[in-house]
């Protein structure tokens, strides 16, 4: 009965009212007595929530004495519910739309998310915007493999590369398409490491604690930062072409300096032992 209650509010119906419903349906023809015992509605409210249900169409009423109640069939309640709720999420659709045309958007080359859901669906764009090549600066694993599959899907059909630290590659599954590197001895760039001084050493800041997990850029339009901050995953978004230009210069540069591995997929072989049976062996192995 718990559930039926659940998924009738989760339809349209107030509590009190599904709970008086379902009590009919099981119940067939009844009083209000009987239909305060078996709903848990209080007495003083089920007149008032069986003149509602009637109102809408839910429920008949024999004119007896006392008066007898009793359920519309749930197909058609249903159905009704349904078409309701399909309206007024259509309805809801065409007035968001219109406040988003009527609301005065500024270009912004700069913006922040806040949740793993709102970086993947950002992450989705930026991958599909891609013309020529995504390059990912990768200094946390589980990130990686987090947000792995808008990535993935670039490299069906443009360029890919990922760059980790020295060492940073091992435990990573290949994906089809895509080039993995390292860094091995970073060069310095302007005087700095950037790996070791920036990109890799967590960074501290006025009581904040910021660590880096990946960088994007999305030929020279687009990049995000994937960071933490106090532990909590954000990102930055950057169009602003002074900078996602220099930062597509910097990280081919990295790529060019640093050396290709190849990292075998894990699979499942079959092999013959000595006696003739066959056997199955899992291998992954790294190659550089």
């Amino acid at each position: 009965m718990d559930s039926a209650v659940e998924n009738l509010v989760q339809l349209g119906l107030k509590e009190y009212e599904a709970k008086i419903y379902v009590a009919l349906v099981g119940l067939g023809e009844t009083n209000v007595r009987r239909i305060h015992e078996v709903s848990g509605v209080p007495r003083p409210r089920v007149y008032d929530v069986l003149h509602t249900l009637d109102q809408k169409g839910f429920i008949e009423i024999r004119q007896r004495s006392p008066l007898m109640y009793y359920a519309v069939q749930p197909d058609v309640v249903v159905s009704f519910l349904k078409k309701d709720l399909d309206t007024a999420a259509s309805d809801s659709v065409k007035t968001l739309e219109a406040l988003s045309v009527d609301a005065q958007q500024d270009y912004s080359p700069i913006w922040y998310v806040h949740s793993d859901w709102t970086i993947q669906r950002n992450l989705e764009v930026l991958a599909k915007g891609v013309t020529l090549e995504l390059i990912t600066l990768c200094f946390n694993k589980e990130t990686l493999v987090k947000f792995q599959e808008p990535i993935s899907s670039v490299a069906k059909d443009r360029s890919v590369k990922i760059l980790f630290p020295e060492g940073g590659s091992e435990g990573i599954v290949q994906r089809n398409g895509i080039r993995y590197f390292e860094t091995g001895t970073p060069h310095d760039f302007f005087g700095v490491n950037v790996f070791e001084q920036i990109f890799q050493a967590p960074i501290r800041r006025e009581g904040a604690l910021f660590e880096l997990e990946c960088i994007l850029i999305a030929d020279d339009q687009e990049s995000m930062l994937i960071y933490s901050q106090n532990g909590k995953r954000m990102a930055v978004i950057i169009t602003l072409p002074f900078i996602t230009c220099v930062q597509s210069i910097l990280f081919s540069r990295m790529i060019e300096e640093a050396h290709e591995i190849t990292i075998n997929v894990k699979s499942t072989r079959e092999s013959t032992d000595k006696t003739g049976k066959k056997s199955h062996l899992k291998h992954s192995t790294m190659e550089s």
